[in-house]
């Protein structure tokens, strides 16, 4: 009886401790608390300054942002970045822009590629996560950089997303074939 008593603490010890490490993986519905720290995330690191945070540095890629590489647009993520860019020029996230970031059905994964691309379909962003192939509802030019790299940005389906499971992003151009291991265990 005793033994059976130790047994079922540890099992509860473990049942809670996997639980609680499950629900690390990014939310597709934030709070009005998570919203808050994303914008205080924002003003803090203002500008280019967001991607060095310990925040969105997991949320990171390759050698992004200085090189190739990418980033994982979650909501969290998207609200981060989207305040340290407005905190730039001493701007604030509008309860529009929060909005638009709540009601987006999409999970961006923005990827810099440093070759030259004329289209963004020059560009395939994948995601494999165990035998599911994830390719992107559409994909379309993010931002030029100074490196002469291009962004391209793939937004993917939040229903079609396991943020619990391992990933590969797989970026494929003309020239190059460029795999990344993901853990969205890691980004909020």
């Amino acid at each position: 009886m005793k033994i059976s008593k130790w047994y079922l603490g540890l099992i509860c010890i473990v049942v809670s401790g996997g639980i609680s490490g499950l629900t690390n993986a990014f939310d597709i519905q934030l709070t009005s608390g998570q919203i808050e720290e994303a914008k205080e995330c924002g003003v803090k690191y203002k500008g280019k300054e967001i991607f060095y945070s310990p925040t969105v540095k997991t949320a990171c890629f390759g050698e992004y942002p200085r090189g190739e590489g990418g980033l994982i647009l979650s909501k969290y993520i998207k609200i981060a970045v989207s305040a340290a860019m407005k905190a730039m020029s001493d701007e604030s996230l509008t309860p529009e822009n929060i909005k638009e970031i709540e009601d987006s059905q999409f999970l961006n994964v923005n990827v810099k590629v440093l070759e030259d691309v004329q289209a963004p379909e020059d560009v395939q962003i994948m995601l494999i996560q165990g035998t599911n192939n994830i390719l992107p509802q559409k994909t379309e030019f993010g931002m030029k950089y100074k490196d002469k790299g291009q962004g391209i940005i793939g937004s993917f389906q939040y229903e079609k997303i396991d943020p619990k499971a391992s990933t590969t992003i797989i970026v494929t151009t003309k020239k190059t074939q460029k795999k990344y291991k993901i853990n969205f265990s890691h980004i909020k």
